[in-house]
């Protein structure tokens, strides 16, 4: 800054340190020993003076503020997983637990998962404010709460919004599936909180954006990288030659759920071998429609609890990752007729058939409407051969058998009470008329009276106008219709499955030999995963042998024969890669041209292959 005085502009009050036992004017006192007087220092940087006037005024906010600002959630422990062409992350859930005390509130909202090639992230940080400076950064996965909190955070920063997610509902891990093999990638797993908005009582609209924590990985002089709790450097690989990936098996699925359970392998080496694990639920409803059941996972073998007894938040739901595997749980949220699995398992009747809720008597049954989770079964008998309707009023004298036998097949009760509204008082289920399934005060409870009966799912013939009456064809004896709803977990309801863990097997590793390469090649002067560097000279040069065994040696020759660098692979069986820097045995970096390589591994064979290196 040119011309500007940086004591007036910068600098803090005058203050006076007089010494011990001095009296002094200002203070009318005699200033003792261990006299202290505290002052703040910033440093301050921007891109050009308008820019760094701007800093200097957060700056003094937040010394006025006497440094009280909201602080991001605490930061999760992330452990990343590479693999060949993948990289999985997977993290705990501490930071949806941080309290702020600025806010006296759980701020949590979501977290955003980054990736960038180098170690500051600054290529993520594309997002700009109105003055055209560097502001947010973008993700390549979020994931926040399902609260209704979502979109642009109303409070800008310069222009610039926080993004704060879509309602896409928490999640513990991410796969990242667009990576290359050999290729240097840096993560962080960074969580994000609300933010604050208020109306002042004089009706001025103020707040604070979301903050995010911190990403932190420092590289020094020598390249050496220390991560944080929350980020992580990985470099993706193929596995060893013989390689075998973890099983899952599933021994049992029991309960009528239409919900469905996905399980994936998150850390493969922190599996456990031949483990079987149960995964139940429980609900606490009276007829199994609650919509947010409780689920536990419990490993058999070990007689442990995995995950404690959690209810589902959301209708899709991803549990926190336990022994290397996570489980996604999709839950059928709201009891409804299935469609596509409802209709005529045999029919001779061309009727309209509608299924739900008959809307003609809705003034008399919406009071005690029940929608039941479980599938029906409604035959068609001879006139008289069916059961006898329950009373479709209080008044109702007792009425004649129907025609109509109505089974609940989810909990195998073979005679269900139903309401018969038959049209036309003739006894028979025909065009006009209309069923309603009646229950109890409880799942597979009989109703005792109309008054405290519930009503549920109907089913109603209705004549096709399309077709002529000559042609209207009545449900006939033996017709068989399927109702079928979508059910969410209930107690007594599980899911068993097993898992075996990866393993090696030297004959698969004898059979897969000969997909041994190198990679890049041909070698043209620079590979896409060389590091950077600002030192003199080019940098490093490295290639890759791929789909190694898991120990071998490996020597590089000539196209004359000589020796020129002899390289040993020692490697966990998830590992079949091995950097070579394109230095002879000598420390030298070797010319371009044609070089053999032969690959050899005890108790499985040898392999001989060529590469380039070129210009």
């Amino acid at each position: 800054l040119m011309g500007v005085n940086l004591g007036n502009w910068f600098s803090s009050y005058l203050f006076h340190l007089l010494g011990r036992t001095t009296y002094t004017q200002l203070t009318g006192t005699i200033q003792g020993t261990g006299e202290t007087e505290r002052f703040s220092m910033a440093l301050i940087f921007g891109m050009n003076a308008q820019d760094l006037f701007r800093r200097k005024r957060t700056v003094q906010q937040i010394y006025n503020a006497n440094y009280r600002f909201a602080k991001p959630p605490d930061k999760p422990i992330m452990k990343a997983i590479s693999g060949d062409r993948r990289v999985t992350l997977y993290w705990d859930n501490r930071s949806e637990l941080t309290f702020d005390p600025f806010y006296q509130k759980y701020n949590f909202e979501g977290y955003n998962v980054y990736r960038s090639s180098e170690a500051n992230f600054l290529e993520n940080k594309i997002i700009t404010d109105a003055y055209g400076r560097a502001t947010f950064r973008l993700p390549i996965a979020q994931f926040d709460l399902v609260n209704g909190v979502k979109g642009l955070h109303p409070i800008d920063v310069n222009g610039a919004h926080f993004y704060l997610g879509d309602d896409t509902g928490l999640k513990h891990s991410f796969i990242d599936t667009t990576v290359q093999n050999g290729q240097t990638y840096y993560y962080a797993v960074v969580p994000y909180d609300q933010g604050f908005t208020t109306t002042t009582i004089t009706g001025e609209f103020v707040g604070i954006p979301p903050s995010e924590a911190t990403s932190i990985i420092n590289v020094d002089f020598n390249g050496r990288v220390k991560t944080d709790i929350n980020t992580a450097v990985v470099i993706p690989h193929a596995a060893a030659a013989g390689y075998i990936p973890p099983n899952i098996s599933m021994t049992t699925v029991t309960g009528p759920g239409t919900g469905s359970i996905s399980i994936n392998v998150i850390d493969p080496a922190s599996l456990k071998h031949q483990h079987i694990y149960t995964l139940s639920f429980i609900d606490s409803t009276a007829v199994h429609d609650n919509p947010r059941p409780y689920y536990k996972l419990e490993d058999q073998t070990a007689g442990a609890t995995a995950i404690p007894l959690s209810r589902l938040k959301s209708n899709s739901e991803e549990a926190p990752v336990i022994d290397g595997l996570s489980l996604n749980i999709f839950n059928d949220t709201s009891v409804v007729i299935d469609q596509k699995k409802t209709g005529w398992l045999t029919e001779n009747s061309n009727y309209v058939v509608q299924v739900g809720f008959d809307s003609r008597y809705a003034a008399a049954y919406q009071a005690r409407r029940v929608n039941y989770p479980a599938d029906f079964q409604i035959t068609i008998t001879a006139p008289g051969a069916g059961d006898i309707p329950f009373p479709s009023t209080s008044f109702d004298n007792p009425q004649s058998p129907s025609n109509l036998v109505v089974k609940n097949l989810t909990e195998n009760i073979d005679h269900v009470q139903f309401i018969f509204r038959d049209d036309n008082s003739n006894t028979l289920f025909d065009a006009g008329d209309a069923v309603f399934i009646v229950s109890g005060d409880s799942a597979g409870m009989l109703a005792t009276d109309f008054p405290s009966a519930g009503k549920s799912w109907s089913i109603t013939f209705i004549k096709d106008t399309l077709i002529p009456e000559p042609q209207q064809r009545t449900p006939q004896p033996g017709d068989v219709f399927h109702i079928a709803t979508k059910k969410p977990f209930r107690t007594g309801e599980y899911y068993q499955f097993q898992f075996k863990s990866p393993s090696y097997s030297q004959d698969t590793a004898r059979s897969n030999i000969s997909k041994v390469a190198v990679v890049p090649n041909p070698y043209v002067g620079v590979a896409s995963w060389e590091s950077q560097t600002t030192s003199v000279g080019r940098g490093e040069r490295k290639i890759f042998f791929i789909h190694l065994p898991k120990s071998c040696t490996i020597r590089i020759f000539t196209m004359s024969g000589h020796l020129v660098q002899t390289i040993t692979h020692d490697s966990a069986i998830d590992d079949g890669q091995e950097p070579w820097n394109l230095l002879s045995r000598d420390g030298l970096g070797i010319a371009f041209g044609m070089y053999v390589f032969q690959v050899e591994a005890p108790g499985v064979g040898s392999y001989i292959g060529k590469f380039a290196v070129m210009k």
